[in-house]
């Protein structure tokens, strides 16, 4: 397993659970292909994924207009169950964090549990949760 850089996480930890109506094979697939993840994920922006531990991906995630440099490295990727990342961006203050999917198969579907650890205050904890959330609802959309 690939090392965490734990002094540089904040102390907060948001946990944000979705139901998918789809094979976890898919919904993980969703998570790790690039031209899926520009449409959902980045909205349309760049993306560079090399989903493998110790690979590194960048999201440039369009808002307001712009693209919003969202960037780290896999830590662990278990298809179709686990997927593990740093999370760096400006609403980390520019500190590492960690994003953990559970995917777990249920009948005629998924249940995904994202745990992200990490952040650096409560603010950015509840923005987290709120993004997390508008991106999981998206994903919904993208693999019915």
């Amino acid at each position: 397993m690939i090392a965490r850089n734990e002094h540089s996480m904040g102390p907060f930890r948001i946990s944000v659970p979705k139901s998918y109506d789809a094979a976890p094979e898919r919904v993980f697939g969703a998570w790790t292909d690039p031209a899926s993840a520009r449409d959902w994920l980045a909205e349309g922006g760049d993306v560079v994924m090399d989903p493998r531990p110790d690979g590194l991906f960048y999201l440039g995630l369009l808002h307001g207009g712009r693209p919003r440099p969202h960037y780290g490295r896999y830590l662990r990727v278990q298809p179709p169950r686990l997927l593990e990342f740093t999370w760096v961006s400006e609403n980390t203050h520019g500190k590492e964090s960690v994003v953990t999917i559970e995917f777990t198969p249920r009948a005629g579907g998924t249940d995904v549990r994202l745990t992200h650890e990490g952040l650096p205050d409560e603010k950015m904890a509840m923005a987290h949760t709120q993004g997390w959330t508008y991106f999981l609802d998206t994903l919904a959309v993208r693999v019915a």
